[in-house]
């Protein structure tokens, strides 16, 4: 039974609990005591009008106040989404180096406002944007399966970039699925020039080998001396990375390393 109902039983149950006889309030007791479960004593004392119903008064029941609302919110939703949805934990390292950005876009905050998000904690961060969580739907979806065969098949080179001119890329695929991956849809190749950080992006209707490898042969300001498309670390060998079957047909078909 809810709060609202109990005290809409004990207001009826208190008007008949004055014209009874002995007898009749101690049947009356019983029934209470059964349907709401309080002891006797107490429910004499509510019946009897000794004791006030709880919420009758109007009053707010005691504890302690709430210190952020929707003025933190917003400003930590702003910094959330600009920092890619962030969890509350790097959220929260985040803020004092995101903040003084914020002001310069947004406007100066009020001093009290701004002690209150960089204080706030990591839970009460998750706790204030869980709604933005939800409302916003969730994360993007990977369509990314590494397999075994390319593991261990395509070995490259992997150590640390030490680029001195173009022509070595970082090339990776996005799927614009929308809410789920069933089904045809488009996909985008991004390249990224490591030196010059020239970016380019090609549309390819889906990611077999042949579509994807038309498209990197038009990155045609690229030398492609060099390609690491999204490659996939193997443990066994710490220095050796792998490329998808597509970009390593083309580096093939063209005689690069």
């Amino acid at each position: 039974m809810s709060a609202k109902s109990r005290g809409e039983v004990l207001a009826q149950a208190r008007l008949r609990y004055q014209g009874r006889g002995k007898r009749g309030r101690s049947r009356l007791l019983d029934e209470i005591c059964v349907l709401c479960g309080f002891e006797r004593k107490y429910a004499s004392k509510l019946l009897s009008g000794r004791r006030a119903i709880a919420g009758s008064s109007g009053r707010r029941r005691g504890g302690s106040q709430a210190i952020y609302g929707a003025e933190e919110r917003a400003v930590m939703k702003t910094i959330w989404l600009a920092a890619e949805q962030p969890c509350g934990k790097r959220l929260k390292a985040a803020l004092e180096l995101w903040l003084p950005h914020y002001e310069k876009r947004e406007g100066a905050l009020a001093p009290a406002l701004r002690s209150r998000v960089l204080a706030a904690s990591a839970a009460t961060i998750d706790r204030l944007l869980a709604p933005c969580r939800v409302a916003l739907g969730s994360r993007g979806r990977c369509g990314t399966r590494p397999g075994t065969l390319l593991r261990s098949q395509i070995p490259i080179r992997t150590e640390h970039w030490d680029v001195s001119g173009p022509g070595f890329i970082e090339a990776d695929t996005v799927a614009h699925c929308g809410q789920s991956m069933a089904g045809e849809f488009c996909w985008s190749i991004t390249a990224t020039d490591v030196h010059t950080q020239w970016t380019e992006t090609r549309a390819v209707p889906n990611r077999g080998q042949a579509a994807v490898a038309a498209r990197i042969a038009l990155f045609s300001q690229f030398l492609l001396s060099g390609d690491e498309a999204s490659a996939h670390r193997d443990q066994r060998q710490p220095q050796t990375t792998h490329l998808r079957s597509a970009s390593y047909a083309f580096c093939a078909s063209q005689g690069l390393p």
